[in-house]
C-alpha cells in the first residue's frame, strides 16, 4: 500500500513502481484520482482532496487517509483473521528503528 495526499512524491512512485515491477498488487491511497501514483497502482483509493481554502486539502487528507486504512484494516483482517494473529510482529519488526 502506498500513501500519498498529492501521489507525486517520487520516494512513494518510485517504491510502488518497484514492487509492482516485482509482481506485487500495489494499493494506492491519495488525494488524486489522476496521478503518477495512480498510473502504477493496481488499485487506486481516493480520499480528501482538494478544499476550496489553498492549504485545507493537507489538513483534509491526513484526516482521510488514516481513517481509510483503519476502515480498510477492520474489513480485511477478519477475512484472514488466523494469518493476521501470528503476524502482528512483522510490522513491529518494520517500525521498531523509528522511535526512542
Amino acid at each position: 500500500m502506498a500513501i500519498s495526499h498529492t501521489a507525486a512524491t517520487r520516494s512513494t512512485v518510485d517504491t510502488a513502481r518497484r514492487a509492482r515491477e516485482a509482481g506485487a498488487e500495489v494499493v494506492g491511497l491519495t488525494s488524486y484520482a489522476q496521478s503518477p501514483l495512480s498510473e502504477i497502482c493496481t488499485h487506486t483509493l481516493v480520499a480528501g482532496g482538494q478544499d476550496l481554502v489553498f492549504g485545507l486539502e493537507t489538513t483534509t487528507s491526513r484526516i482521510a487517509h488514516p481513517v481509510t486504512v483503519d476502515a480498510l484494516a477492520q474489513t480485511l483482517l477478519p477475512l484472514r483473521a488466523t494469518a493476521a494473529q501470528r503476524t502482528p510482529h512483522l510490522s513491529a519488526d518494520v517500525t521498531a528503528g523509528h522511535s526512542y
